[in-house]
């Protein structure tokens, strides 16, 4: 790494600065213009893709009262304005958030509750009322989405709810109905290959290995610079997995090893998968050359692993039983492929 510090993550309501998406941004432009904004949006996409950062863009041109929403042709609102400062200091009357404990990293019914009383209460200085809700993924119960769904149902003309979703399909059906669903996209490689080459705070050497783990996500790709603990962690996934027949059980054992409470468990384990996609099309390439029962070997290693993630996920399962089941689920695979490329 060339860089000798961290890069600074700020919160999303700090950001002036957004790029890409510009079709979402026309689009709320012409709704606003046409005084059409529904009570109710879920913007939804993979984590660290800039999903807050819009909400936050969009909701400080909305309660802009200087603002001539009819005839805007942007939805930037300048650093030094009154309303930027406000909402970044979180005090402006018209708009709400919530968000997940520091604690728990959860958001419990509680939080949920104290928004019956918030969404009937009469704008103070905008025409609108702005209620962000960063991530739906934090819920802790059914409960919680059935509070929601009731706000949402009884919600006022003049009351906006911002949903922000990592993961769609853990929201229920009946949230999903009431709410017009903002989809962004996850960034082109290129795009993020390109950001990078012009900056000075990665190594070259890295480069490849960052796009391929942050997967479309700035955010995430900012955090694996930070934590660069997973270039290490993706260099010995690549020899064990591009190894398998010469890989012993102690190999495996020490390659989890490396798994820490510094890096979550979701990015310790894309790394696997990604190394698992490569090597997969790698093996397709030379298919004349290898056994195709080696190839659909790998193909279940990645759907099994792929099961355990989203049980994880769905069902918040504890951290470490996960990833010893996977670590089974490897050594299995393991001894498995180790079979078949001796019988070549």
């Amino acid at each position: 790494m060339i860089k000798k510090y961290k890069i600074e993550i700020k919160h999303p309501r700090f950001n002036d600065e957004f790029f890409g998406f510009k079709k979402i941004e026309q689009y709320f432009l012409d709704i606003l213009k046409k005084k059409k904004l529904s009570n109710a949006y879920i913007f939804n996409g993979i984590k660290g893709i800039g999903k807050a950062t819009f909400v936050y863009r969009l909701a400080r041109c909305i309660l802009n009262k200087d603002n001539s929403l009819n005839t805007i042709d942007s939805l930037h609102i300048s650093k030094k304005s009154n309303i930027f400062k406000n909402i970044m200091n979180l005090s402006h009357p018209d708009i709400n958030i919530i968000e997940p404990d520091e604690e728990n990293k959860k958001i419990n019914l509680e939080k949920i509750k104290l928004l019956n009383k918030i969404t009937f209460k009469t704008s103070l200085e905008s025409d609108y009322k702005i209620i962000i809700i960063d991530s739906l993924d934090d819920f802790t119960t059914k409960k919680s989405f059935s509070s929601l769904l009731k706000l949402l149902e009884d919600c006022p003309i003049n009351c906006i709810f911002f949903l922000i979703s990592h993961s769609l399909y853990k929201v229920p059906h009946t949230i999903k109905s009431r709410c017009q669903k903002i989809y962004f996209n996850p960034i082109p490689d290129k795009t993020l290959r390109k950001w990078f080459e012009q900056s000075e705070i990665i190594d070259e050497k890295n480069l490849d290995i960052l796009i391929n783990l942050a997967n479309g996500s700035l955010g995430r790709a900012l955090e694996i610079i930070n934590n660069d603990v997973s270039f290490d962690i993706y260099s010995n996934a690549k020899k064990i997995i591009n190894n398998f027949q010469n890989t012993l059980k102690v190999d495996i054992d020490n390659f989890f090893s490396l798994y820490n409470k510094d890096l979550l468990l979701e990015d310790f384990l894309l790394i696997i998968q990604i190394n698992i996609i490569q090597n997969i099309k790698e093996l397709i390439i030379k298919e004349n050359d290898i056994d195709k029962s080696i190839i659909d070997a790998y193909i279940s290693l990645f759907f099994e692993i792929n099961k355990k993630i989203n049980n994880f996920k769905l069902y918040d399962l504890d951290s470490l039983q996960t990833l010893n089941t996977i670590k089974y689920i490897f050594i299995k695979h393991s001894e498995n492929l180790n079979k078949l490329y001796k019988n070549e």
